[in-house]
């Protein structure tokens, strides 16, 4: 009886055993990742796809890296880029002000060189605190230190604007040109001016706004104007040629003044000197008096 439950003991210890080492020896490398496998913690240039893999328990281990495009950002916002608390880049002005850069990288590391990424950076932030940040900073500095804070081609415009991203792309993409990663996308995301040229923009371009308004007050005036003068023609023009029309067919003069004596209105007869209105009682006044 004691020999059967020390058997049992060990078999189960065995199925223990067992089961622990196939849990060791399985490795799921997620989605858009892959596994960069290491033996002894050195790595050893082997990758592994994502989904199931199989490793040696104990003597190989599985580091993941992400191949999918990743970003990393640094901003005045709280809570939104790399950081926690705001991280803009504060940049001093060729007039002194410093002004804070909000700032986003799109990056991607090179699939197949996931093994030298790891062994050089060993993970995404190492490489974004040690390489990204620190290029970023200080091209953004040296860049922000030509432009001007207001005005022509100051910092907050989109010429400035398109020098810092200009600026801060190809100082990134000389970084890495020897490294497993690849530069997709700079993007200034703001520019944070000191509050005081805020406010003097901010009435700049409502002054701005007000002219447009009163530019656009008179123009509509002026197309008013100008449409009142072209109705004005037409009626001259209207009045010039039904005049004419009368004079050349006098029997149409004659009926309307029949019609008038007939309803009692009034008509309007054309002359070389201007013309004539006449009533039913003018009308009737100069019939009388012909022979």
């Amino acid at each position: 009886m004691a020999k059967l439950k020390a058997t049992l003991v060990v078999i189960l210890v065995v199925l223990l055993l067992g089961i622990g080492a196939v849990g060791a020896s399985y490795k799921q490398v997620p989605e858009g990742h892959v596994g960069v496998q290491k033996d002894w913690g050195a790595v050893n240039g082997n990758t592994l796809n994502s989904g199931a893999n199989w490793i040696i328990p104990v003597q190989q281990s599985v580091q993941t890296v992400e191949t999918r495009p990743r970003t990393y950002t640094m901003t005045a916002d709280e809570n939104e880029g790399a950081r926690s608390d705001a991280d803009a880049v504060t940049v001093k002005t060729a007039n002194g002000s410093s002004v804070g850069v909000s700032i986003t990288i799109r990056y991607t590391i090179d699939k197949e060189q996931a093994d030298k990424f790891v062994s050089e950076w060993n993970t995404e932030e190492q490489v974004e605190s040690r390489l990204l940040r620190k290029t970023i900073e200080t091209n953004l500095q040296d860049e922000g230190s030509s432009l001007t804070t207001t005005g022509s081609g100051a910092i907050y415009t989109s010429e400035g604007r398109e020098a810092l991203k200009q600026t801060t792309e190809k100082a990134l993409e000389d970084e890495v040109s020897q490294e497993p990663i690849s530069i997709e996308r700079v993007q200034i995301r703001d520019i944070d001016l000191p509050q005081e040229i805020d406010n003097t923009l901010d009435q700049k371009e409502q002054a701005k706004q007000l002219v447009e308004v009163k530019k656009e007050e008179v123009k509509q005036a002026q197309a008013e104007k100008e449409r009142k003068v072209v109705e004005a023609e037409a009626e001259a023009r209207q009045i010039e040629i039904e005049g004419q029309a009368l004079r050349e067919n006098p029997i149409v003069l004659e009926q309307q003044r029949i019609e008038a004596l007939e309803n009692g209105n009034t008509i309007y007869v054309p002359t070389e000197s201007g013309g004539v209105t006449l009533t039913k009682e003018t009308a009737n006044a100069t019939a009388s008096a012909q022979p």
